[in-house]
């Protein structure tokens, strides 16, 4: 009998080991909706990291995962960086962004980026956008987002399985 528990209480170590590194470096999100096209589509799975975003490693140009309070109801969405504290952002009537006075290479954007901005990012605060310009409810509209609302970093796309990769 105590061989047996010995057992299951090896099990049942292994198993939440397993959850806890799920949990912090790769737990997987399901998407829903098209700001992100076509860098990542409606129903993609993909995996993002709690831990990147605990340690601050996320940068300009990657995919982070918040949380936003829409109206009363908590939504998870995933847009891109373009710009962190202390980063000056325009807009250009062109369609084109300025970081820090120089153009924004993106080649990942799908429709015109439209919106009017010209600020500086305060501290601990992040300036994100959708890839698909035309559609994303981003910080053109919903303001920067605070480094400590950011739930996790992007990291792998796993679904599906002809479109893997690594981000």
């Amino acid at each position: 009998m105590n061989e047996i528990l010995k057992d299951w209480g090896n099990v049942i170590l292994r198993a939440a080991i397993i959850l806890v590194v799920l949990f912090f470096f790769f737990w997987p999100v399901k998407l829903q909706g098209s700001s992100m096209e076509s860098t990542l589509n409606d129903g993609d799975i993909i995996c993002m990291s709690r831990f990147f975003v605990q340690m601050g490693w996320y940068e300009k140009g990657d995919i982070v995962v918040f949380q936003y309070n829409e109206q009363g109801k908590e939504k998870t969405v995933l847009k891109r960086i373009l710009a962190t504290e202390d980063d000056h952002i325009r807009l250009l009537a062109d369609g084109s962004v300025e970081i820090n006075g120089e153009p924004l290479e993106e080649n990942y954007v799908e429709g015109p980026t439209n919106g009017i901005v010209d600020m500086t990012v305060p501290k601990n605060t992040v300036f994100v956008m959708g890839d698909n310009r035309g559609t994303s409810f981003d910080s053109r509209n919903m303001g920067v987002i605070s480094c400590d609302d950011l739930t996790g970093k992007v990291v792998f796309r796993w679904f599906p399985l002809n479109q893997m990769r690594s981000f």
